[in-house]
């Protein structure tokens, strides 16, 4: 039920208010009368109403300063204002302040009614979506656990593009990541044609799952992120009391490994990768997992490979990540716009800066290769345009700039200016191309104007979707395609009707409507005038 407040100085209309309004039928109770604004506020403060009817002037404290003390206590309260008073700057004030209404005394009884109804109406209304609010949020935070793990999945396999995006996700759901190592689990499978069912791969995932929370969870704090197939991943974070704590999970995943064995049957295979800092190295430290994960034949299975017993290994950069940000700048490229290549060139940037050895020979490769694909772009960008004058970059002057460079700042200072060239490019192509299907439109509605002619025969006339030419009607000249197309119908009706010898059902019909009643409508519509007054005026 809704709580209803009556304050007024006057009992007469107290009462009057609370009798006259049948209160029940709208779910609600007077739950507390005032006679000013001290006693309101007195009893507003007491009952938490939703509704406030009450008058302005009053003896002490009036309905106006009364509004502003309590209007913090229920924002949400609808308050109706009742009042003698015809001075506009009442009603000014109390508008300033968040009133719902008014009605000026005396009332009828249906004027006051309706007020409250609108009220009534209102409320529903925002406990409806409160309570819809609330339901989203029992199920979000039902689900926090399942979104953590996909995002953190989503990071390890490095789907998430921007940065931005991770670090916005992970503050959501509350996802902190510090100092960590991050362990990859996989099932051994002696005999390749073994293959489990996906019952079973999940039951034993489950398994392993539970089984290292147990064990780490009393001195790491342990995130787990289910893998495809049969495995699965850690995240390690040390508590304040560990100290050297790589002996310690070693330890620890002996003892796993011995647990899982005897209790499910099957061996593990368990790498661990390097220390990482911060959410943003995950996807590196996983990559350190598969591979020691790939190396797992030289050293044997149910064993625990440290990223450091891969050292007796031939060891080649992986530069996957920054192949894959280039893709991404390409892509971002192909768009057009200058706001997303910004975000992906500092992707490139932050990730070669952060780079703890560089290999320059491979960035010069990496920066060449990426000029010379935009490159290719630039010329596609030129046979669309049918520019045969338009060249490409030059690739041996660009070649010599990226071979002379020796340092960084400069190569990216290179690839940046490339970069935003040709998207400028494609973004002046894009918007000629936009500019030109419009005007291929318009030329065709002025031509076709006095047919049937529908937006679909447009959309077809100009390859577009009928929705695509339609929103551009809206965007680019602020009218749909009906209302364009009537303004020009209406303005050849307008030259016709100077000419008498054509009647006003002629003129409707030359300019393509055939209802010559709904020409005389539309035309008065537009133009203020019927047909025959414009022709008499």
């Amino acid at each position: 039920m809704f709580k209803v407040i009556i304050i007024d100085d006057e009992p007469i209309i107290r009462k009057g208010i609370k009798n006259i309004i049948n209160w029940k039928q709208f779910d609600c109770v007077i739950c507390a009368e005032a006679s000013d604004g001290e006693e309101g506020k007195m009893v507003i403060h007491k009952h938490l109403p939703d509704i406030i009817i009450t008058d302005i002037h009053m003896p002490d404290t009036d309905g106006l300063k009364m509004i502003r003390d309590i209007k913090n206590i229920v924002p949400n309260c609808k308050i109706i204002i009742l009042t003698g008073y015809r001075d506009f700057d009442y009603v000014q004030e109390a508008i300033k302040l968040g009133v719902f209404d008014f009605v000026l005394k005396p009332s009828k009884i249906e004027e006051l009614t309706a007020v409250v109804s609108k009220a009534i109406l209102e409320l529903n209304s925002m406990k409806s979506r409160a309570e819809e609010l609330e339901k989203l949020k029992r199920l979000f935070e039902q689900n926090i656990p399942i979104l953590k793990e996909k995002l953190l999945y989503d990071i390890i396999y490095e789907i998430y593009p921007s940065k931005a995006d991770i670090l916005s996700r992970a503050g959501l759901l509350g996802v902190c990541i510090n100092r960590f190592v991050l362990l990859a689990v996989e099932i051994d499978n002696e005999d390749d044609n073994e293959k489990l069912s996906q019952y079973d791969s999940h039951l034993y995932q489950f398994g392993i799952v539970n089984t290292f929370m147990e064990v780490f969870s009393d001195s790491f704090e342990v995130l787990s992120i289910p893998l495809n197939g049969k495995g699965a991943a850690f995240i390690l974070q040390p508590t304040a009391k560990v100290t050297g704590y790589m002996e310690l999970v070693n330890q620890k995943c002996d003892y796993v490994q011995e647990m899982i064995t005897n209790c499910f049957g099957f061996t593990v295979t368990i790498a661990v990768s390097s220390e990482g800092t911060g959410i943003m190295q995950l996807a590196e430290k996983f990559s350190e997992c598969r591979e020691a994960l790939e190396r797992k034949f030289y050293l044997g299975s149910n064993t625990t490979i440290f990223q450091d017993d891969l050292n007796t290994f031939i060891k080649f950069d992986d530069y996957s990540v920054l192949e894959k940000y280039q893709k991404h700048l390409l892509d971002s490229i192909k768009t057009g716009n200058k706001r997303l290549v910004a975000e992906r060139l500092e992707d490139i940037f932050s990730y070669i800066n952060g780079l703890e050895r560089v290999n320059m020979e491979y960035l010069k490769s990496f920066f060449l290769l990426t000029i010379s694909t935009i490159n290719n772009i630039r010329l596609s960008v030129a046979q669309f345009q049918d520019d045969r004058n338009v060249e490409g970059l030059h690739i041996p002057s660009t070649h010599k700039l990226v071979e002379d460079s020796d340092n960084i700042p400069e190569l990216n200072e290179l690839l940046k200016e490339v970069s935003f060239s040709i998207t400028s490019k494609i973004n002046n192509y894009n918007n000629k191309s936009l500019t030109l299907i419009l005007r291929k439109a318009i030329d065709y509605l002025h031509k076709h104007y006095h047919e049937q002619v529908t937006l679909n025969e447009v959309a077809e006339h100009v390859y577009v979707s009928t929705s695509y030419i339609s929103r551009m009607f809206k965007k680019e000249l602020g009218r749909n395609f009906v209302d364009y197309l009537n303004g020009i119908r209406l303005e050849k009706a307008k030259e016709l009707l100077k000419d008498p010898k054509y009647k006003t059902y002629e003129v409707a019909e030359m300019v393509g409507i055939q209802d010559a009643h709904y020409f005389s409508r539309l035309f008065k519509k537009y133009q203020g005038l019927t047909p025959t007054e414009y022709r008499e005026s």
